[in-house]
């Protein structure tokens, strides 16, 4: 009868084992990590030479966390989240073994560069990593402590890094900013995308600690909203229109705002014309780019005219921009069949147009599902 009992005992102990070793490898790789941006920071070549060299302990401690999953798994043949944990400890610890290799490559940029004197970038390159940190700290904490609420937080300050890395890749990348040095300017950009890697995977750590709490698989789902703005001169007519209807067919975790480069007021005949459609944007008001925020924050800027095309902030390398060129209904003059006619055309138009958007995106998804 003590049998069965003595065995749980015996599973629970090995978790315990591995969820400890575990914690020290996170440990090993948050502390490589620190010290590296301390290095880069300080100009210190002793401290990245340190970490370059403490690398291969991470890499034993990967092979023996390796090892134990493999044990464990042949010793208890776990079911149920015994064995989630064994499959998404031994998942957790490769993703911190690359996050190790990418401690050493920040060490050896900041050795590359730390002749050059004083960089104007590193206070927000620092700025940066400690945002990765922390999503690597609350990923990791998420998944040792079987806490999905934390790990479901961590996925969303991933949005925060994506900005400032957006930032900084605009400005390195721009031949008019940044060092004039070349082999600065690509040592800041390797540096700043190894930081991008590292929230990365606290993403992949985060998905595997919701995998073991809930049984539920994240790593194909979007990570938050699909946010679209649509873009006119005005947002009187068109943006309006297209920001109604995407509401209003659109499947859930799509986002839509409009905007006017130069805002006016809502084209009261577009209001009425969608209110024939069931489409009520009677509350709308014209709004200018300031005012939905920055172009980064989207995931996907979709101009109606020309002159928004032109008129647009230029783009992060990480925005989508789609460009569809649609004549502007609230111009046209004449009598009230032929203006109908402009609105309806306009309406159909932008119906088909979002629909193969919203399609190909959830398809995209779904594919990645798949694979």
């Amino acid at each position: 009868m003590d049998q069965p009992i003595h065995l749980e005992e015996r599973v629970e102990r090995d978790i315990e084992g591995l969820r400890s070793r575990l914690r020290k490898m996170a440990d090993m790789v948050l502390a490589q990590l620190k010290d590296a941006v301390t290095a880069f920071a300080g100009n210190n070549r002793s401290l990245a030479y340190m970490v370059v060299l403490r690398d291969h302990s991470i890499d034993v401690m990967e092979s023996h966390i390796d090892r134990l999953c493999q044990e464990f798994l042949v010793r208890h043949m776990p079911v149920s989240e015994q064995l989630r944990f064994a499959v998404a400890c031994a998942k957790v610890n490769s993703e911190l073994e690359r996050i190790g290799d990418y401690a050493e490559s920040i060490a050896r940029r900041a050795v590359a560069i730390s002749s050059c004197g004083d960089i104007e970038y590193r206070e927000p390159i620092v700025r940066m990593s400690e945002a990765a940190f922390e999503m690597l700290s609350c990923a990791v904490g998420a998944f040792l402590d079987r806490n999905p609420e934390e790990a479901l937080r961590t996925l969303e300050l991933d949005r925060d890094v994506d900005r400032m890395n957006a930032t900084l890749f605009h400005e390195l990348a721009q031949p008019d900013h940044g060092p004039r040095d070349l082999e600065v300017r690509f040592g800041l950009l390797g540096l700043v995308n190894r930081l991008e890697r590292v929230a990365d995977r606290a993403c992949n750590i985060a998905e595997e600690a919701v995998y073991v709490a809930r049984g539920q698989v994240l790593r194909h789902l979007p990570r938050s909203d699909m946010r679209v703005l649509f873009l006119c001169e005005n947002n009187a007519c068109r943006s309006q229109m297209a920001e109604g209807i995407a509401r209003f067919i659109a499947p859930q975790h799509f986002l839509f705002r409009s905007a006017g480069t130069d805002p006016t007021s809502v084209d009261p005949r577009s209001v009425a014309f969608l209110a024939k459609q069931g489409i009520d944007i009677s509350r709308h008001q014209a709004k200018g780019l300031a005012t939905v925020g920055p172009i980064e924050d989207f995931n996907i800027v979709v101009t109606l005219s020309h002159g928004a095309e032109e008129a647009v902030p230029q783009v992060p390398f990480q925005v989508v921009q789609l460009n569809w060129e649609l004549r502007d209904p609230s111009t046209v003059t004449g009598g009230d069949e032929e203006i109908e006619q402009a609105y309806r055309d306009a309406f159909e138009d932008l119906s088909q147009r979002i629909r193969e958007l919203t399609e190909a995106l959830v398809g995209a998804f779904e594919q990645e599902g798949g694979e």
